[in-house]
């Protein structure tokens, strides 16, 4: 008989043993109870990389005693309540002294929902010294309810509060678990929640509609969305209602980490559910961070069902994110009706404005109605700039007949008396220079004055010198400084700087060496690698300009590379000193122009 006891199984106390004899575990002691042990199993795997949840989605196997030291210190407002003693209900409201035990109960309860963690505090010192109360579930509940205060509870409270509860030998009941995931949701401990979870369901506590939405909230502040929006997802399907804040809860804390897809989808769900309203500040909120990052689908949506009705009136700094927002997905309804809105509060357009309209034209497809934007810029009064009409050299780039179909398309907005700007052809000239057209961007350029009344700038010239010096065309571009003198067209840096290019690439370093020396008198410097290659080709011309080159690159603070030093070591050890400059290292800057060769000084 002794045998047979001795190997017998031990004791489950599983929920079905509570539910039968639930008057069993009332007669148990703490110490037994604290030693049955409950799984937390929960595991689920992450999309999201950068969310908050805990690295271990399953909490270890213990008892419900969740502090890990036996005797921890407690923390302000969390002390035993049998350690309040007669000094300390001296400043306790007279009000409360009053009331009668069962008032102060429910004065209690009262408090505890509210957050007042000091006032159910007091309350609990006059139910222990005046009333002789002993501690009870209650007044532990209503201490773990008031943990919701965000200045006054932690998870870390929480968990001492349930480790007293267990030293006094007193269980959680259904509301006293529920007053903890409300406090979670506060302070959220993905651990902690999970035990209660399973805590409650070892004991058969049915889970309630807010409770529900307080697991989903403390999800929400633990950075696990995906699970969060899982749990609504189930909610909706086993027809459990979310609560409006929730929704609110979940969306802010998703666009604050830039998931506006889930957002989006979160607010078409409400939409369609007409109890479910959203806030002003939500709707504006939503518009803005799907503005900012680029998600049509959220905009139009947020735009056709609030800005349109006129429930929304978005700022003007939201206005032009979602104007760079319609220009780059091509979205010319959009865009225009962002235009609308500004024009109805008076807002003076810029370039910014201008240019994502004609870029919304573009990626549309729309070529006319994009050049027209560039006339009504031009009529307006803005400068129409080689920058503004950089969206339009990109479009045109794409295809080999953009180019001369834009030009035709400028011929008629002229012949319509409309202003063409010089920087709208120079983008046409541009584009057959990029396909290695250089005799039709001239034939371009020869009808340009009667297209622009502007006629050709400084810029037209550069472009067309690039086309030259890809070509290899010296003489054209002789033609062309001809032309700048001709018409009185001042050249810069850069007109200089692809002369030199075009010179050298012919091998005429002298004629090189001379626009050097007449940009350099103007204060302009070629580019980077320009110099270099006017070096290299001095130094293998052994030029004697070559050496005043050398200074002034020194003086500029260039650096030769390792290549151009080995070059000039090398030629000055076959006895040529490039340090050593003859007169004053400056030669003419004059070109006759009866020999057929035109020096870029003749044009100034």
């Amino acid at each position: 008989m002794l045998s047979n006891a001795m190997t017998s199984p031990p004791l489950v106390l599983d929920g079905l043993w509570r539910c039968l004899c639930p008057s069993f575990t009332s007669q148990i002691s703490p110490r037994i109870l604290s030693s049955v042990r409950i799984p937390s199993a929960l595991h689920s795997p992450r999309r999201f990389p950068t969310s908050q949840c805990p690295a271990s989605w399953r909490a270890p196997t213990r008892s419900f005693s969740i502090a890990a030291d036996p005797n921890p210190p407690y923390l302000p407002g969390s002390r035993p309540l049998r350690a309040f003693n007669g000094s300390q209900s001296k400043n306790i409201e007279a009000s409360l002294v009053h009331l009668s035990t069962p008032e102060l109960y429910e004065r209690l309860r009262a408090e505890a929902a509210s957050g007042r963690h000091r006032d159910v505090m007091k309350i609990v010192k006059i139910l222990l010294k005046d009333r002789e109360q002993e501690p009870s579930l209650q007044m532990y509940s209503a201490i773990l309810h008031s943990y919701v205060s965000a200045e006054d509870g932690t998870a870390g409270m929480i968990r001492k509060t349930l480790e007293e509860m267990r030293q006094e030998g007193i269980e959680l009941d259904s509301r006293a678990c529920h007053n903890i995931l409300e406090a979670l949701a506060v302070h959220p401990d993905y651990l902690l929640r999970t035990e209660i979870l399973e805590y409650m369901k070892e004991r058969w506590f049915t889970l309630t509609d807010t409770g529900h939405n307080h697991i989903v909230a403390g999800l929400l502040r633990d950075r696990c969305f995906e699970q969060a929006l899982e749990k609504m997802d189930t909610m909706t399907q086993d027809g459990i209602p979310v609560a409006p804040w929730v929704y609110d809860v979940a969306m802010y804390l998703l666009l604050d980490n830039r998931e506006v897809e889930e957002a989006y989808q979160l607010a078409r769900v409400r939409q369609n559910s007409k109890s479910k309203t959203m806030s002003y500040a939500l709707w504006m909120h939503l518009l803005d961070c799907a503005s900012k990052l680029h998600h049509p689908e959220a905009v139009n949506f947020v735009w056709n069902s609030q800005v349109v009705p006129s429930y929304l009136r978005p700022p003007t700094g939201t206005c032009l994110h979602i104007l760079n927002m319609a220009g780059r997905s091509g979205d010319v309804r959009l865009a225009t009706e962002v235009f609308r809105v500004l024009i109805e509060r008076g807002t003076a357009f810029s370039h910014a404005h201008y240019e994502m309209l004609l870029e919304a034209y573009l990626n549309a497809g729309d070529l006319k109605a994009a050049l027209s934007v560039l006339l009504i810029m031009q009529e307006t009064g803005l400068k129409v700039t080689e920058g503004a009409v950089l969206p339009l050299y990109n479009y045109l780039i794409k295809d080999p007949a953009r180019p001369m179909e834009a030009f035709l398309e400028l011929q008629s907005l002229e012949h319509s008396d409309r202003q063409v700007p010089t920087a709208a052809v120079n983008s046409c000239i541009q584009a057959l220079i990029r396909f290695s057209r250089l005799e039709d961007a001239i034939e371009i350029y020869k009808v340009l004055h009667t297209v622009s009344r502007a006629g050709p700038n400084t810029a037209t010239f550069n472009i067309l010198f690039q086309g030259c010096h890809r070509d290899g065309r010296e003489e054209l571009a002789i033609f062309l400084v001809k032309e700048m003198l001709a018409l009185r067209v001042e050249p810069d840096a850069m007109s200089y700087d692809r002369l030199i290019l075009i010179s050298c690439s012919v091998g005429k370093v002298e004629d090189a060496m001379l626009y050097y020396g007449e940009m350099k008198d103007l204060g302009f410097m070629p580019r980077r690698g320009t110099l270099d290659l006017l070096i290299k080709k001095g130094v293998e011309a052994r030029h004697p300009m070559t050496a005043t080159l050398l200074d002034d690159m020194k003086e500029s603070g260039y650096q030769l590379s390792k290549e151009m030093q080995r070059l000039i070591e090398g030629l000055e050890q076959n006895g040529l000193q490039i340090g050593i400059s003859g007169g004053n290292g400056h030669a003419s800057a004059s070109l006759d122009l009866g020999k057929g060769v035109t020096s870029a000084a003749a044009v100034c």
